[in-house]
């Protein structure tokens, strides 16, 4: 008799049978930062029971594997791109999981098309290489001039793109961010036409608006809580109030907003300490000593999760500038949203109520043990490895 027991473990044997061998990609010039989240993705899936390992653009391993997953921005892969363009019907079923910044989802349809021909530049200097070009061969080809050309010649472009976006969005935005997220845009939009990209995958609900309000099918998988992010200690919390990152002077929003914050709080008898370039143990062991961390958006309509996760892992509590995007943690229950103006009579009252810190706390580190976890994320992006490939791939779509 087939009983409910044996029944589940037949269907666990078969999909055993039939996992597929997945080829997770990488920049070809990484640092250690770089490699943790690609690292640990690849150990989730080893963990599922599949066959996986990190290549670099180009490397044929990647295209001879089952499934190929592409992480952060398709910007680092110029070769994979180009060579699943050219590729029979045996190649291998592509994923591509969006993680940096886009535009704003109510960019206008102008400021879009001025972006994209700004970004095509890019094309008329041929700066798609791979990034591991030798030293005299960029000497040779003129590499560090093209790039100086491209950034000259785009230039006027991203302006005029950043001015009628600040005029929807506000005035916090500087030219060169747009350069970057009509750059990944326009990456997106070539391979969409091309159909090198079987399925669109994305780590925010901002980026999901905005590729399907411009005709693309995209899906939302969060990235979600991994051990390398960190783990409680136990240590004393001698820091009351701290940022982790970088901020750009002159004209990066970060940057101001943290001085303005840090003056302030100042003024109250309370330092915001400040550090970048933190990576693995060392960077646990800063969030474990840390009471609140600040998190400020480097895009003001694009949030930055990842710190949320750190901090949660750390049982460190985040106080955030608000932001709407649907996520897994809700303002109010797994962090503190604040204004930039209310944030330091925030953070006064969160250092004298314990009670309601570790309440938050505890919600947070709970969801990211539970729900929250990159070996569900994981588990999700399974799924679209056994889809069938979309019949709309061999349709075009532009932006005039």
């Amino acid at each position: 008799m087939l009983t409910l027991d044996r029944l589940y473990t037949l269907i666990l044997i078969v999909k055993r049978m039939s996992k597929k061998h997945w080829a997770i990609a990488i920049k070809l010039k990484t640092t250690s930062g770089d490699l943790e989240l690609p690292t640990a993705i690849c150990s989730c899936f080893q963990q599922l029971g599949y066959k996986a390992c990190l290549v670099r653009d180009g490397d044929q391993a990647g295209l001879e594997a089952d499934v190929l997953l592409l992480l952060i921005t398709l910007g680092d892969y110029p070769v994979y791109c180009q060579k699943l363009k050219h590729c029979s019907s045996q190649r291998p079923v592509t994923i591509f999981w969006q993680i940096d910044p886009l535009p704003p989802e109510d960019s206008p349809p102008e400021a879009d098309s001025i972006g994209l021909k700004a970004s095509r530049w890019r094309d008329f200097f041929c700066l798609y290489q791979p990034a591991d070009m030798p030293r005299w061969k960029k000497l040779c080809t003129l590499y560090r001039l093209r790039v100086w050309g491209y950034k000259r010649c785009s230039s006027p472009g991203f302006r005029k793109a950043c001015r009628i976006i600040k005029r929807n969005n506000g005035g916090d935005i500087h030219w060169t961010h747009i350069r970057g997220v009509m750059e990944n845009w326009q990456s997106i939009l070539d391979s969409y036409n091309g159909g090198c990209i079987d399925h669109f995958v994305v780590s925010t609900n901002q980026r999901k608006r905005f590729l399907v309000n411009r005709g693309i099918t995209a899906h939302f998988v969060p990235i979600g809580a991994h051990e390398y992010m960190g783990r409680d200690l136990g240590l004393q919390r001698d820091i009351l109030v701290g940022f982790l990152g970088s901020s750009i002077k002159h004209h990066g929003r970060r940057f101001a907003m943290l001085k303005s914050l840090g003056d302030r709080l100042k003024e109250k008898g309370i330092p915001l300490t400040q550090v970048k370039g933190c990576l693995g143990e060392q960077r646990c062991k800063w969030l474990n000593r840390t009471r609140i961390l600040i998190n400020l958006y480097n895009f003001s309509w694009s949030s930055a999760w990842i710190r949320f996760l750190m901090a949660a892992r750390c049982r460190t509590l985040v106080v955030s500038e608000p932001m709407n995007d649907e996520h897994p943690m809700i303002s109010g229950v797994h962090y503190i949203s604040a204004t930039l103006d209310e944030m330091p009579e925030v953070i006064c009252k969160l250092l004298d109520d314990p009670v309601t810190t570790d309440q938050i706390i505890s919600a947070a580190a709970m969801l990211c043990q539970n729900e929250l976890t990159l070996l569900h994320s994981v588990e999700k992006l399974t799924r679209f490895g056994v889809a069938a490939k979309p019949d709309n791939m061999c349709q075009s779509f532009a932006v005039c």
